[in-house]
């Protein structure tokens, strides 16, 4: 995915911009971006981790059943019952379309994955599986992950999003965004709460001891030197241009030390009835 158009710009050397343009037909159930947004969805809400433990559960010696009780259980129904919790667009009712749950979470979902693309980032597992109310948005950040820094230690990277029908260029969600960007490194609290629920969801798994090693590092110098903010536009039907993150380009002093992933991306396709499309055919059971 994520290859229809792109262009990176460096900005001396330290902050980059990404300029990303796709395609959707929304009336095609075999649209490539809705398909890829589908997978997205059931990914961060943890599919392919339920395949697993349900393939690699250990034999367990119990007492026999009782008489009708099976001592099995089908993949099928449990991916059943996985893909019936994810978030319904149905049940948010008559909300404004860009208050939903829906398409606000699939906009952040997508952005993840372009950045990943593009940037190379890692996919550590998202606190989507975690939460409670399918229907309600996490808390914190929009994201995050870690990369390789230049100096070869690793970086942690944060990931602020926002998706806009505003043609203009930049759309008003840009300054939101620069907001966002200047105090992510340094509301400490919320980095914390929000690093340690990370750190419990990458329990057992290959992120664990790295972000250890970052929170460790926050604690004890009030900072994680290797910083990156990855802020993206995400336009629906307007195509995305470099100007989009013109004011952002321009407020990379408020980052303090961190450095700039940016991106906007444009999806060819309204975001609202995207978001509905794309969450009502992640809980089909095909």
């Amino acid at each position: 995915m994520y290859y229809i158009n792109r262009n990176l710009t460096d900005d001396d050397g330290d902050h980059v911009w990404a300029v990303v343009q796709e395609s959707c037909d929304l009336s095609d159930q075999n649209d490539r971006m809705l398909l890829h947004a589908v997978a997205t969805i059931r990914e961060a809400y943890g599919e392919q981790e339920i395949r697993e433990m349900a393939e690699n559960a250990p034999l367990v010696t119990v007492p026999e059943p009782a008489d009708g009780v099976a001592n099995t259980f089908s993949l099928d129904l449990l991916l059943s019952a996985f893909r019936s919790s994810l978030p319904d667009p149905a049940a948010e009712g008559g909300k404004p379309g860009q208050l939903t749950n829906y398409r606000s979470e699939t906009t952040e979902l997508l952005a993840r994955a372009a950045l990943a693309t593009v940037y190379g980032f890692a996919s550590p597992p998202t606190l989507h599986a975690t939460k409670g109310n399918r229907n309600q948005p996490i808390l914190g950040f929009d994201g995050w992950t870690i990369m390789q820094a230049t100096d070869g230690e690793l970086a942690l990277v944060l990931l602020q999003v926002k998706g806009t029908e505003d043609a203009a260029r930049p759309p008003s969600v840009a300054a939101e965004l620069v907001a966002e960007c200047g105090r992510a490194v340094t509301d400490f609290t919320k980095l914390k709460g929000f690093l340690m629920a990370c750190l419990l969801r990458c329990k057992n798994t290959a992120f664990e001891l790295p972000l250890m090693n970052l929170i460790v590092e926050l604690e004890r110098d009030n900072r994680i030197t290797n910083t990156l903010l990855a802020p993206v536009i995400v336009r629906g039907g307007a195509e995305s241009h470099i100007d989009d993150l013109c004011s952002l380009r321009g407020a990379t002093t408020s980052f303090l030390h961190a450095r700039a992933r940016g991106m906007t991306l444009s999806l060819g396709a309204e975001l609202t009835a995207f978001g509905r499309a794309a969450m009502t055919r992640a809980r089909q059971h095909v």
